[in-house]
Protein backbone atom coordinates (compact mmCIF):
# COMPACT_ATOMS: atom_id res chain seq x y z
CA UNK A 1 0.00 0.00 0.00
CA UNK A 2 1.57 3.05 -1.04
CA UNK A 3 1.58 6.31 1.92
CA UNK A 4 -1.38 8.13 1.42
CA UNK A 5 0.09 11.16 -1.19
CA UNK A 6 -1.55 14.40 1.08
CA UNK A 7 1.12 13.08 3.90
CA UNK A 8 4.05 14.46 2.05
CA UNK A 9 5.53 17.31 2.93
CA UNK A 10 6.31 20.52 5.18
CA UNK A 11 4.39 23.78 5.61
CA UNK A 12 5.85 26.32 3.61
CA UNK A 13 4.50 29.26 6.61
CA UNK A 14 7.43 27.30 8.72
CA UNK A 15 10.06 26.89 6.03
CA UNK A 16 13.18 28.97 7.66
CA UNK A 17 15.74 30.13 5.94
CA UNK A 18 19.36 29.10 6.52
CA UNK A 19 22.01 30.34 3.86
CA UNK A 20 23.39 29.63 0.12
CA UNK A 21 24.97 27.08 -1.57
CA UNK A 22 27.24 28.97 -4.46
CA UNK A 23 29.42 27.05 -6.44
CA UNK A 24 32.01 28.59 -8.63
CA UNK A 25 33.57 27.70 -12.11
CA UNK A 26 37.04 27.06 -11.25
CA UNK A 27 39.00 26.41 -8.10
CA UNK A 28 40.97 29.54 -7.03
CA UNK A 29 37.86 32.78 -7.53
CA UNK A 30 37.37 32.65 -3.43
CA UNK A 31 37.84 36.40 -3.40
CA UNK A 32 36.02 36.67 -6.40
CA UNK A 33 32.44 34.53 -4.33
CA UNK A 34 33.34 36.79 -1.48
CA UNK A 35 32.86 40.09 -3.54
CA UNK A 36 30.08 38.40 -5.55
CA UNK A 37 28.00 37.75 -1.78
CA UNK A 38 29.21 41.54 -0.91
CA UNK A 39 27.44 42.92 -4.13
CA UNK A 40 24.50 40.73 -3.56
CA UNK A 41 23.87 40.06 -0.53
CA UNK A 42 25.85 42.99 2.03
CA UNK A 43 28.94 43.14 3.75
CA UNK A 44 27.56 40.84 6.59
CA UNK A 45 27.84 37.11 5.04
CA UNK A 46 29.70 34.62 6.11
CA UNK A 47 32.13 32.44 2.98
CA UNK A 48 32.67 29.00 4.09
CA UNK A 49 34.75 27.03 1.78
CA UNK A 50 33.65 23.59 1.78
CA UNK A 51 33.96 20.09 -0.05
CA UNK A 52 37.20 19.17 -2.17
CA UNK A 53 37.20 20.92 -5.28
CA UNK A 54 37.24 24.39 -3.91
CA UNK A 55 34.52 25.60 -6.03
CA UNK A 56 31.86 25.13 -3.54
CA UNK A 57 30.83 27.96 -0.83
CA UNK A 58 28.46 27.90 2.26
CA UNK A 59 26.62 31.54 2.53
CA UNK A 60 25.49 32.38 5.66
CA UNK A 61 24.38 35.17 7.93
CA UNK A 62 24.12 34.59 12.15
CA UNK A 63 20.42 35.92 12.42
CA UNK A 64 19.49 35.83 8.68
CA UNK A 65 15.41 35.97 8.17
CA UNK A 66 15.43 36.00 4.59
CA UNK A 67 11.81 34.91 3.40
CA UNK A 68 11.93 32.01 0.56
CA UNK A 69 10.66 34.65 -1.96
CA UNK A 70 13.75 36.78 -1.28
CA UNK A 71 15.68 33.61 -0.86
CA UNK A 72 15.67 32.54 -4.23
CA UNK A 73 15.30 36.15 -5.78
CA UNK A 74 19.00 36.44 -4.39
CA UNK A 75 19.87 33.42 -5.65
CA UNK A 76 18.82 33.76 -9.19
CA UNK A 77 20.80 37.22 -8.76
CA UNK A 78 24.17 35.42 -7.85
CA UNK A 79 23.74 32.68 -10.38
CA UNK A 80 24.09 35.71 -13.29
CA UNK A 81 26.97 36.93 -12.04
CA UNK A 82 30.51 35.82 -13.64
CA UNK A 83 32.16 33.11 -12.63
CA UNK A 84 29.38 30.84 -10.79
CA UNK A 85 28.02 28.09 -12.11
CA UNK A 86 25.19 27.78 -9.40
CA UNK A 87 23.10 29.39 -6.75
CA UNK A 88 20.90 28.21 -4.24
CA UNK A 89 19.07 28.69 -1.19
CA UNK A 90 19.17 26.58 2.31
CA UNK A 91 16.21 26.05 4.07
CA UNK A 92 15.17 23.69 7.28
CA UNK A 93 11.73 22.63 6.89
CA UNK A 94 9.43 20.29 9.52
CA UNK A 95 7.06 18.11 8.21
CA UNK A 96 3.36 19.00 8.66
CA UNK A 97 1.50 17.91 11.23
CA UNK A 98 -0.95 15.83 8.99
CA UNK A 99 -2.77 12.57 9.96
CA UNK A 100 -2.92 9.51 8.31
CA UNK A 101 -6.46 7.95 6.93
CA UNK A 102 -8.31 5.32 8.84
CA UNK A 103 -7.08 2.92 6.69
CA UNK A 104 -3.39 3.39 6.34
CA UNK A 105 -3.70 3.91 10.29
CA UNK A 106 -4.46 0.35 10.33
CA UNK A 107 -1.93 -0.92 8.67
CA UNK A 108 0.81 1.18 9.72
CA UNK A 109 0.11 -0.10 13.38
CA UNK A 110 -1.60 -3.64 13.20
CA UNK A 111 -1.75 -5.40 16.25
CA UNK A 112 -1.94 -8.63 14.18
CA UNK A 113 1.76 -7.42 12.84
CA UNK A 114 2.70 -6.61 16.53
CA UNK A 115 2.11 -9.94 18.05
CA UNK A 116 3.28 -11.83 15.51
CA UNK A 117 6.39 -9.71 16.16
CA UNK A 118 6.53 -10.61 19.57
CA UNK A 119 10.48 -12.62 19.61
CA UNK A 120 12.88 -9.25 20.25
CA UNK A 121 15.30 -11.11 17.75
CA UNK A 122 12.92 -11.39 14.98
CA UNK A 123 14.47 -8.57 12.64
CA UNK A 124 18.24 -10.20 13.03
CA UNK A 125 16.84 -13.47 12.38
CA UNK A 126 15.16 -12.42 8.89
CA UNK A 127 18.58 -10.77 8.15
CA UNK A 128 20.58 -14.16 9.13
CA UNK A 129 22.38 -11.89 11.43
CA UNK A 130 22.81 -14.54 14.18
CA UNK A 131 24.14 -16.73 11.72
CA UNK A 132 26.84 -14.52 10.72
CA UNK A 133 28.02 -13.77 14.47
CA UNK A 134 28.44 -17.56 15.01
CA UNK A 135 29.92 -18.20 11.46
CA UNK A 136 32.38 -14.68 10.86
CA UNK A 137 32.59 -13.55 14.85
CA UNK A 138 33.26 -16.80 17.22
CA UNK A 139 35.66 -15.02 19.35
CA UNK A 140 33.78 -13.92 22.66
CA UNK A 141 36.03 -11.64 23.55
CA UNK A 142 35.32 -9.76 20.10
CA UNK A 143 32.16 -8.23 19.56
CA UNK A 144 30.65 -8.73 16.33
CA UNK A 145 31.51 -5.34 14.66
CA UNK A 146 34.34 -4.37 16.73
CA UNK A 147 36.97 -1.50 15.62
CA UNK A 148 34.22 -0.06 13.37
CA UNK A 149 32.32 3.65 14.33
CA UNK A 150 28.92 4.16 13.18
CA UNK A 151 28.68 8.46 13.08
CA UNK A 152 24.94 8.77 13.99
CA UNK A 153 23.05 12.57 13.41
CA UNK A 154 19.69 12.67 14.96
CA UNK A 155 18.08 13.79 18.08
CA UNK A 156 21.46 12.71 20.04
CA UNK A 157 21.92 10.39 23.20
CA UNK A 158 20.37 9.95 26.16
CA UNK A 159 21.67 7.41 29.47
CA UNK A 160 19.71 4.28 28.63
CA UNK A 161 21.17 1.13 29.87
CA UNK A 162 21.07 -0.10 26.18
CA UNK A 163 23.26 2.15 24.34
CA UNK A 164 25.20 4.35 27.14
CA UNK A 165 28.34 2.27 27.09
CA UNK A 166 29.04 1.65 23.32
CA UNK A 167 28.58 5.64 22.90
CA UNK A 168 31.47 7.74 21.72
CA UNK A 169 30.40 11.19 24.27
CA UNK A 170 34.11 12.57 24.47
CA UNK A 171 33.46 13.01 19.95
CA UNK A 172 29.98 14.15 19.58
CA UNK A 173 28.89 17.12 18.99
CA UNK A 174 24.75 19.46 19.53
CA UNK A 175 23.99 21.14 16.52
CA UNK A 176 21.48 22.97 17.85
CA UNK A 177 23.16 24.29 20.60
CA UNK A 178 26.52 24.11 19.13
CA UNK A 179 27.89 22.71 22.14
CA UNK A 180 30.11 19.54 22.52
CA UNK A 181 27.95 17.66 24.26
CA UNK A 182 25.12 15.98 21.62
CA UNK A 183 22.28 14.88 24.95
CA UNK A 184 18.88 14.85 23.70
CA UNK A 185 16.95 16.83 26.50
CA UNK A 186 13.75 15.41 24.85
CA UNK A 187 12.11 18.48 24.05
CA UNK A 188 9.52 18.42 21.35
CA UNK A 189 9.16 21.00 18.26
CA UNK A 190 5.64 21.97 17.28
CA UNK A 191 3.90 21.13 13.57
CA UNK A 192 5.58 18.17 12.92
CA UNK A 193 3.75 14.63 11.79
CA UNK A 194 5.57 12.26 14.69
CA UNK A 195 7.18 14.35 17.62
CA UNK A 196 9.39 11.11 18.45
CA UNK A 197 12.20 13.14 20.86
CA UNK A 198 14.44 9.92 21.95
CA UNK A 199 14.63 8.88 18.21
CA UNK A 200 18.54 8.68 18.33
CA UNK A 201 18.11 6.70 21.23
CA UNK A 202 15.71 3.96 19.96
CA UNK A 203 17.75 3.55 16.38
CA UNK A 204 20.94 3.82 18.19
CA UNK A 205 20.02 0.61 20.17
CA UNK A 206 19.44 -1.34 16.84
CA UNK A 207 22.99 -0.92 16.33
CA UNK A 208 25.00 -1.19 19.13
CA UNK A 209 22.80 -2.90 22.45
CA UNK A 210 24.58 -5.90 24.13
CA UNK A 211 23.13 -9.36 23.53
CA UNK A 212 20.70 -9.83 25.98
CA UNK A 213 18.69 -7.06 28.45
CA UNK A 214 20.65 -4.45 29.71
CA UNK A 215 18.43 -3.12 33.02
CA UNK A 216 15.06 -4.41 34.63
CA UNK A 217 12.08 -3.71 31.85
CA UNK A 218 8.72 -4.05 33.08
CA UNK A 219 7.44 -6.10 29.81
CA UNK A 220 10.77 -8.24 29.95
CA UNK A 221 11.41 -7.48 26.57
CA UNK A 222 14.97 -6.38 25.19
CA UNK A 223 16.57 -5.30 21.94
CA UNK A 224 20.32 -6.30 20.85
CA UNK A 225 21.80 -4.47 18.33
CA UNK A 226 22.93 -6.02 15.03
CA UNK A 227 27.13 -4.87 15.62
CA UNK A 228 27.21 -4.71 19.48
CA UNK A 229 30.93 -4.76 19.13
CA UNK A 230 30.94 -1.23 17.34
CA UNK A 231 30.60 2.22 18.80
CA UNK A 232 28.57 5.21 17.73
CA UNK A 233 29.34 9.14 17.73
CA UNK A 234 26.63 10.91 18.49
CA UNK A 235 25.13 13.88 16.40
CA UNK A 236 22.31 16.56 17.65
CA UNK A 237 20.76 17.87 14.70
CA UNK A 238 17.35 17.68 15.55
CA UNK A 239 15.00 17.47 17.67
CA UNK A 240 12.66 14.74 16.10
CA UNK A 241 12.25 12.39 13.76
CA UNK A 242 12.05 14.98 10.78
CA UNK A 243 15.27 16.52 10.01
CA UNK A 244 14.90 20.65 10.41
CA UNK A 245 17.94 21.09 9.48
CA UNK A 246 19.51 20.19 5.92
CA UNK A 247 23.01 22.25 6.66
CA UNK A 248 23.38 20.55 10.40
CA UNK A 249 23.03 16.91 8.66
CA UNK A 250 25.61 18.52 5.93
CA UNK A 251 28.09 19.59 8.62
CA UNK A 252 27.13 16.19 11.04
CA UNK A 253 28.44 14.26 8.28
CA UNK A 254 31.10 16.09 7.24
CA UNK A 255 32.39 16.03 11.29
CA UNK A 256 31.77 12.18 11.28
CA UNK A 257 34.01 11.72 8.70
CA UNK A 258 36.54 13.83 9.92
CA UNK A 259 36.60 12.27 13.22
CA UNK A 260 37.08 8.62 12.47
CA UNK A 261 33.37 7.12 11.60
CA UNK A 262 33.60 4.32 9.01
CA UNK A 263 29.60 4.18 8.58
CA UNK A 264 26.99 6.71 9.05
CA UNK A 265 23.45 6.15 9.43
CA UNK A 266 20.63 8.50 8.91
CA UNK A 267 17.19 7.87 9.95
CA UNK A 268 16.32 11.58 9.02
CA UNK A 269 14.82 13.04 5.67
CA UNK A 270 13.34 16.04 3.76
CA UNK A 271 11.65 16.73 0.44
CA UNK A 272 14.60 18.75 -0.18
CA UNK A 273 17.08 18.02 -2.81
CA UNK A 274 20.21 20.23 -1.50
CA UNK A 275 23.72 20.38 -2.97
CA UNK A 276 25.09 21.61 0.49
CA UNK A 277 23.91 18.10 1.74
CA UNK A 278 24.85 16.22 -1.58
CA UNK A 279 28.28 18.50 -1.28
CA UNK A 280 28.92 16.36 2.28
CA UNK A 281 27.80 13.19 1.35
CA UNK A 282 30.61 12.91 -1.84
CA UNK A 283 33.17 14.66 1.09
CA UNK A 284 32.79 11.40 3.17
CA UNK A 285 32.37 8.84 0.12
CA UNK A 286 35.85 9.86 -0.85
CA UNK A 287 37.10 8.73 2.54
CA UNK A 288 35.45 5.38 2.52
CA UNK A 289 32.51 6.50 4.69
CA UNK A 290 29.59 4.29 4.14
CA UNK A 291 26.29 5.86 4.41
CA UNK A 292 23.12 4.18 5.00
CA UNK A 293 19.78 6.23 5.13
CA UNK A 294 15.89 5.46 5.64
CA UNK A 295 13.95 5.91 2.49
CA UNK A 296 10.67 7.70 4.59
CA UNK A 297 7.68 7.07 6.59
CA UNK A 298 4.07 7.86 5.13
CA UNK A 299 5.89 9.86 2.04
CA UNK A 300 5.18 9.04 -1.46
CA UNK A 301 8.63 9.19 -2.22
CA UNK A 302 12.04 8.42 -0.76
CA UNK A 303 13.79 11.10 0.94
CA UNK A 304 16.72 12.95 1.08
CA UNK A 305 19.60 11.86 1.73
CA UNK A 306 18.23 8.45 1.25
CA UNK A 307 17.41 9.14 -2.57
CA UNK A 308 20.85 10.33 -3.70
CA UNK A 309 22.60 7.25 -5.58
CA UNK A 310 25.97 7.66 -3.24
CA UNK A 311 23.69 6.55 -0.14
CA UNK A 312 22.08 3.31 0.60
CA UNK A 313 18.58 3.33 1.02
CA UNK A 314 16.70 1.55 3.23
CA UNK A 315 13.01 0.47 3.42
CA UNK A 316 11.16 -1.85 5.90
CA UNK A 317 9.68 -4.97 5.71
CA UNK A 318 7.42 -7.09 8.31
CA UNK A 319 7.81 -10.27 10.00
CA UNK A 320 6.23 -12.15 7.03
CA UNK A 321 8.64 -10.75 4.95
CA UNK A 322 6.15 -8.41 2.92
CA UNK A 323 6.98 -4.79 2.78
CA UNK A 324 5.25 -2.49 5.24
CA UNK A 325 2.72 0.05 3.85
CA UNK A 326 3.67 2.93 5.67
CA UNK A 327 7.71 2.90 3.95
CA UNK A 328 8.21 4.85 1.14
CA UNK A 329 9.49 2.97 -2.05
CA UNK A 330 10.60 3.56 -5.54
CA UNK A 331 13.56 3.36 -7.90
CA UNK A 332 16.10 4.95 -5.34
CA UNK A 333 15.43 2.04 -2.98
CA UNK A 334 18.48 -0.12 -2.82
CA UNK A 335 17.50 -2.06 -0.33
CA UNK A 336 14.51 -3.69 2.21
CA UNK A 337 15.39 -4.53 5.66
CA UNK A 338 13.02 -4.99 9.06
CA UNK A 339 10.85 -1.79 9.69
CA UNK A 340 7.53 -2.91 10.81
CA UNK A 341 6.67 -3.76 14.85
CA UNK A 342 10.74 -3.54 15.87
CA UNK A 343 11.61 -3.42 19.19
CA UNK A 344 14.07 -0.90 20.65
CA UNK A 345 15.01 1.32 23.60
CA UNK A 346 12.88 4.04 24.21
CA UNK A 347 13.56 7.02 26.71
CA UNK A 348 10.70 9.18 27.67
CA UNK A 349 9.97 12.09 30.25
CA UNK A 350 7.54 12.10 32.58
CA UNK A 351 7.23 14.76 35.05
CA UNK A 352 10.37 15.54 34.60
CA UNK A 353 11.44 11.79 35.80
CA UNK A 354 13.15 9.99 32.87
CA UNK A 355 12.04 6.72 32.29
CA UNK A 356 13.82 3.67 30.42
CA UNK A 357 12.15 1.04 28.19
CA UNK A 358 11.79 -1.45 25.36
CA UNK A 359 9.23 -0.57 23.04
CA UNK A 360 7.51 -2.04 19.77
CA UNK A 361 7.30 0.47 17.05
CA UNK A 362 7.60 0.97 13.14
CA UNK A 363 9.34 3.11 10.32
CA UNK A 364 12.38 3.18 7.99
CA UNK A 365 14.14 4.74 10.74
CA UNK A 366 14.72 1.20 12.05
CA UNK A 367 15.59 -0.33 8.93
CA UNK A 368 17.99 1.67 8.24
CA UNK A 369 20.35 1.30 11.37
CA UNK A 370 20.13 -2.20 10.74
CA UNK A 371 21.98 -2.01 7.45
CA UNK A 372 24.38 0.21 9.04
CA UNK A 373 25.00 -2.57 11.79
CA UNK A 374 25.90 -5.12 8.83
CA UNK A 375 28.05 -2.69 7.21
CA UNK A 376 29.77 -2.83 10.16
CA UNK A 377 29.87 -6.47 10.51
CA UNK A 378 31.35 -6.70 6.81
CA UNK A 379 34.07 -3.85 7.58
CA UNK A 380 34.84 -5.90 10.47
CA UNK A 381 35.39 -8.90 9.36
CA UNK A 382 37.12 -8.07 6.42
CA UNK A 383 38.83 -5.00 8.01
CA UNK A 384 38.82 -1.73 6.82
CA UNK A 385 42.50 -0.84 6.52
CA UNK A 386 42.98 -3.78 4.32
CA UNK A 387 39.97 -2.98 2.41
CA UNK A 388 41.53 0.64 1.51
CA UNK A 389 44.67 -0.90 1.24
CA UNK A 390 42.99 -3.09 -1.54
CA UNK A 391 40.92 -1.07 -3.27
CA UNK A 392 41.48 2.15 -2.03
CA UNK A 393 38.85 4.53 0.79
CA UNK A 394 36.93 6.19 -2.38
CA UNK A 395 36.07 3.00 -3.76
CA UNK A 396 34.49 0.89 -0.30
CA UNK A 397 31.16 2.53 -0.27
CA UNK A 398 30.20 1.47 -3.87
CA UNK A 399 31.88 -2.19 -3.62
CA UNK A 400 29.94 -2.61 -0.55
CA UNK A 401 26.69 -1.24 -2.01
CA UNK A 402 26.88 -3.87 -4.92
CA UNK A 403 27.71 -6.99 -2.69
CA UNK A 404 24.79 -5.63 -0.40
CA UNK A 405 22.43 -5.55 -3.22
CA UNK A 406 24.00 -8.94 -5.01
CA UNK A 407 23.27 -10.68 -1.93
CA UNK A 408 19.81 -10.04 -0.89
CA UNK A 409 16.81 -12.29 -1.37
CA UNK A 410 13.57 -11.19 -3.12
CA UNK A 411 10.27 -11.87 -1.18
CA UNK A 412 6.67 -13.17 -2.81
CA UNK A 413 5.42 -9.48 -2.97
CA UNK A 414 8.90 -7.82 -4.31
CA UNK A 415 8.46 -5.77 -6.95
CA UNK A 416 11.08 -4.34 -9.27
CA UNK A 417 11.91 -0.64 -8.77
CA UNK A 418 9.75 -0.68 -5.81
CA UNK A 419 12.08 -2.27 -2.94
CA UNK A 420 15.72 -2.34 -4.21
CA UNK A 421 17.25 -5.78 -4.85
CA UNK A 422 15.11 -7.31 -1.55
CA UNK A 423 15.57 -8.05 1.81
CA UNK A 424 18.99 -7.97 3.47
CA UNK A 425 21.39 -11.23 3.92
CA UNK A 426 24.29 -11.00 6.12
CA UNK A 427 25.17 -14.69 5.59
CA UNK A 428 25.70 -14.44 2.02
CA UNK A 429 27.15 -10.75 2.18
CA UNK A 430 29.65 -11.56 4.15
CA UNK A 431 29.98 -15.14 2.48
CA UNK A 432 30.44 -13.34 -0.64
CA UNK A 433 34.16 -13.18 -1.98
CA UNK A 434 35.49 -9.86 -2.43
CA UNK A 435 36.09 -8.81 -6.11
CA UNK A 436 39.63 -9.17 -7.65
CA UNK A 437 41.86 -6.25 -6.77
CA UNK A 438 42.88 -6.41 -10.21
CA UNK A 439 39.10 -6.52 -12.08
CA UNK A 440 38.16 -2.86 -12.28
CA UNK A 441 35.09 -4.09 -14.43
CA UNK A 442 33.01 -4.53 -10.47
CA UNK A 443 34.68 -1.45 -9.24
CA UNK A 444 33.05 0.53 -12.72
CA UNK A 445 29.71 -1.87 -12.18
CA UNK A 446 29.12 -0.62 -8.93
CA UNK A 447 30.10 3.28 -9.81
CA UNK A 448 27.82 2.85 -12.69
CA UNK A 449 25.24 3.65 -10.07
CA UNK A 450 26.12 7.07 -10.29
CA UNK A 451 25.94 8.14 -13.80
CA UNK A 452 23.68 9.69 -14.77
CA UNK A 453 21.63 13.62 -13.62
CA UNK A 454 21.86 14.09 -9.99
CA UNK A 455 18.61 13.52 -8.57
CA UNK A 456 18.60 17.03 -7.02
CA UNK A 457 19.26 19.09 -10.48
CA UNK A 458 16.00 20.74 -11.07
CA UNK A 459 15.65 18.96 -14.35
CA UNK A 460 12.87 16.39 -15.07
CA UNK A 461 14.74 13.70 -12.88
CA UNK A 462 14.10 15.94 -10.05
CA UNK A 463 10.21 15.80 -11.01
CA UNK A 464 10.43 12.13 -12.17
CA UNK A 465 11.24 11.22 -8.87
CA UNK A 466 9.00 13.72 -6.64
CA UNK A 467 5.87 12.24 -8.55
CA UNK A 468 7.09 8.61 -9.36
CA UNK A 469 4.05 6.98 -7.55
CA UNK A 470 1.64 9.40 -8.16
CA UNK A 471 1.53 9.27 -11.94
CA UNK A 472 -0.60 7.06 -13.66
CA UNK A 473 0.25 3.96 -16.16
CA UNK A 474 -2.93 2.30 -17.20
CA UNK A 475 -2.71 4.50 -20.57
CA UNK A 476 -0.14 3.46 -23.67
CA UNK A 477 1.50 7.28 -23.02
CA UNK A 478 5.09 6.52 -20.82
CA UNK A 479 5.21 8.38 -17.26
CA UNK A 480 7.97 10.88 -18.89
CA UNK A 481 5.67 12.39 -21.69
CA UNK A 482 2.49 12.86 -19.15
CA UNK A 483 5.27 14.65 -16.40
CA UNK A 484 6.71 16.88 -19.08
CA UNK A 485 3.64 17.52 -20.98
CA UNK A 486 1.97 18.77 -17.53
CA UNK A 487 4.96 21.03 -16.38
CA UNK A 488 5.05 22.56 -19.68
CA UNK A 489 1.42 23.62 -19.33
CA UNK A 490 2.33 24.86 -15.63
CA UNK A 491 5.35 26.81 -17.19
CA UNK A 492 4.01 27.98 -20.09
CA UNK A 493 5.75 26.64 -22.42
CA UNK A 494 6.10 23.26 -24.78
CA UNK A 495 7.70 20.38 -24.23
CA UNK A 496 10.98 21.21 -26.14
CA UNK A 497 11.68 24.47 -24.57
CA UNK A 498 11.05 22.41 -21.08
CA UNK A 499 14.70 21.32 -20.53
CA UNK A 500 15.52 25.03 -20.81
CA UNK A 501 12.83 25.88 -18.61
CA UNK A 502 13.69 23.74 -15.79
CA UNK A 503 17.20 24.52 -16.07
CA UNK A 504 16.52 27.82 -15.04
CA UNK A 505 13.56 27.58 -12.54
CA UNK A 506 13.14 23.78 -12.02
CA UNK A 507 15.10 23.70 -8.42
CA UNK A 508 12.60 26.51 -6.83
CA UNK A 509 9.59 25.12 -8.45
CA UNK A 510 10.43 21.53 -6.78
CA UNK A 511 11.10 23.80 -3.58
CA UNK A 512 7.28 24.35 -3.69
CA UNK A 513 6.42 20.89 -4.36
CA UNK A 514 7.91 19.61 -1.85
CA UNK A 515 6.79 22.02 0.95
CA UNK A 516 3.43 22.75 0.07
CA UNK A 517 0.98 19.25 0.22
CA UNK A 518 -2.01 21.30 -1.52
CA UNK A 519 0.20 22.05 -4.73
CA UNK A 520 1.61 18.44 -4.29
CA UNK A 521 -1.58 17.08 -4.61
CA UNK A 522 -2.93 19.67 -7.20
CA UNK A 523 -0.09 18.44 -9.68
CA UNK A 524 -0.98 14.98 -9.18
CA UNK A 525 -4.94 15.72 -10.16
CA UNK A 526 -3.35 17.47 -13.08
CA UNK A 527 -1.06 14.14 -13.69
CA UNK A 528 -4.44 12.11 -13.75
CA UNK A 529 -6.21 14.68 -15.92
CA UNK A 530 -3.49 14.49 -18.16
CA UNK A 531 -4.28 10.75 -19.04
CA UNK A 532 -7.61 11.33 -19.72
CA UNK A 533 -6.15 14.67 -22.03
CA UNK A 534 -4.11 11.80 -23.69
CA UNK A 535 -6.77 9.64 -24.55
CA UNK A 536 -9.16 12.10 -25.80
CA UNK A 537 -5.76 12.95 -28.64
CA UNK A 538 -5.85 16.05 -27.04
CA UNK A 539 -2.21 16.22 -25.78
CA UNK A 540 -0.65 19.59 -25.38
CA UNK A 541 -3.65 21.71 -26.14
CA UNK A 542 -4.45 22.80 -22.31
CA UNK A 543 -2.16 25.52 -21.75
CA UNK A 544 -4.94 27.35 -20.13
CA UNK A 545 -7.17 24.15 -18.76
CA UNK A 546 -8.77 24.87 -15.27
CA UNK A 547 -6.30 22.49 -13.30
CA UNK A 548 -3.15 24.43 -15.13
CA UNK A 549 -4.71 27.84 -13.66
CA UNK A 550 -4.99 26.12 -10.09
CA UNK A 551 -1.76 25.91 -9.94
CA UNK A 552 -0.11 28.82 -10.57
CA UNK A 553 -2.49 30.50 -8.67
CA UNK A 554 -1.33 28.68 -5.56
CA UNK A 555 2.14 29.16 -6.23
CA UNK A 556 1.82 32.82 -7.11
CA UNK A 557 -0.18 33.17 -4.01
CA UNK A 558 2.49 31.55 -1.68
CA UNK A 559 4.91 33.34 -2.62
CA UNK A 560 7.82 32.80 -5.15
CA UNK A 561 10.56 34.72 -7.05
CA UNK A 562 9.81 37.53 -9.82
CA UNK A 563 11.73 34.57 -12.29
CA UNK A 564 9.79 32.15 -11.69
CA UNK A 565 6.46 35.02 -11.49
CA UNK A 566 7.41 35.88 -14.58
CA UNK A 567 7.27 32.63 -15.91
CA UNK A 568 4.09 31.91 -14.85
CA UNK A 569 2.41 34.84 -15.56
CA UNK A 570 3.58 34.58 -18.98
CA UNK A 571 1.17 35.66 -21.50
CA UNK A 572 1.06 33.09 -25.10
Amino acid sequence: MEANQSQISPNPETSRFEGFFLQMVTPGLENECREIVEKVLGADWQVKSIGDNSTEFEISLRDDALSSKDAWDKSYNMRSQPGVIDAEPLFAVPVADIKPDLDLSRELFSDEIAKESGDVTWGLQQMRVLDVWQKYFPDPNKLPGHGIVIGHPDTGYTQHPEVINNLLLDKGFNYIKRTKDPLDTLETSGGEIINNPGHGTSTASLIISPPGAQGNYANGKYVTGVAPGAKVLPLRVTYSVVLLSTRSLAEAIEYATDNGCHVITISLGTGLPNRRLRSAILYAQKRGVIIVAASGTMIPYVVYPAAYDEVIAVTGSNIRREIWGGASRGKKVDVTAPGQALWHAKTRKENGELTYNIEQDSGTSFSAPLVAGVAALWLSYHGRDQLIERYGAENIPSIFNQLLRDSCEKFPTWKPNKFGAGIVNAEKLLATPLPDNVNNSFISSALALQQHSPVDSGEIETFEHLFESQIPTSNSISKMSKLNSSLAQLLQTDENHLPEKLKQVGKELAFHFATNPELYQEFVSALQDEEETVAQGLLGTQLESPGNKSLSNILLQQGVSNVLHDQLSREN
